[in-house]
């Protein structure tokens, strides 16, 4: 699931010279190929709860080398030496957290036992019975990613690809999403509104 690429920040000093400690960020390399099982998931996921094949079918390109290299810049700051999980995979349990509606309590219990979890994770088969991420990671990530914008981007990002691939309804994707990430009420709201609004005006409507 993890053994990709690593990231490594060196954080600069006053004199420019690098520290002794840098951050490690582990890319998220979950496989292109479908197994027998996922093939029976997606298959029933074709009418009903289509955000889960979505993200399973799109998931490498929406978290390509590109965006995961984003990601990273939110540790730049960081004094913490390795960032375990790899981020792509949070933002991945961040869109279904979302997407269901669950607590962060319920979201690392969907993300132990519940197979359309594992499959958009990367995490069904049955040597990873263990949960992928702990509560508290899961909640530092989410503060992370908001403190640095980044909740915008990974929702205009999975936007842009349900527009594209035609996937998914992409207006299901401001009320089902974006209310459980972003847990500013006010700030910025109209910003995530427009940017639906924006795009759509380009795009027909989708059929869920």
């Amino acid at each position: 699931m993890m053994g990709g690429t690593v990231i490594v920040w060196c954080l600069a000093t006053a004199r420019g010279s690098c520290p002794e400690a840098t951050m490690t960020i582990p890319r998220w390399t979950p496989s292109s190929d479908i197994t027998r099982r996922e093939a029976f998931l997606l298959k029933r996921l074709q009418r009903t709860l289509k955000l889960y094949k979505f993200l399973r079918e799109q998931r490498l390109e929406l978290f390509d080398a590109a965006f995961q290299d984003e990601l990273a810049t939110m540790y730049r700051d960081t004094e913490e030496g390795k960032q375990a999980v790899p981020p792509a995979q949070l933002a991945m349990a961040i869109l279904l957290q979302a997407y269901t509606g669950t607590s962060d309590a319920e979201a690392i219990e969907n993300a132990t036992v519940d197979p359309r979890w594992r499959m958009v994770l990367g995490t069904l088969s049955p040597e990873e019975e263990e949960p992928p991420f702990s509560q508290g990671t899961l909640q530092r990530f989410r503060q992370r990613m908001i403190a640095h914008d980044m909740d915008r981007r990974l929702l205009e990002r999975t936007v842009e690809l349900a527009m594209k691939t035609r996937g998914f309804d992409y207006k299901k994707l401001p009320k089902d999403v974006r209310l459980a990430v972003d847990s500013r009420p006010l700030t910025g709201a109209g910003k995530v509104e427009d940017t639906f609004n924006r795009k759509s005006s380009r795009y027909p409507v989708l059929t869920s």
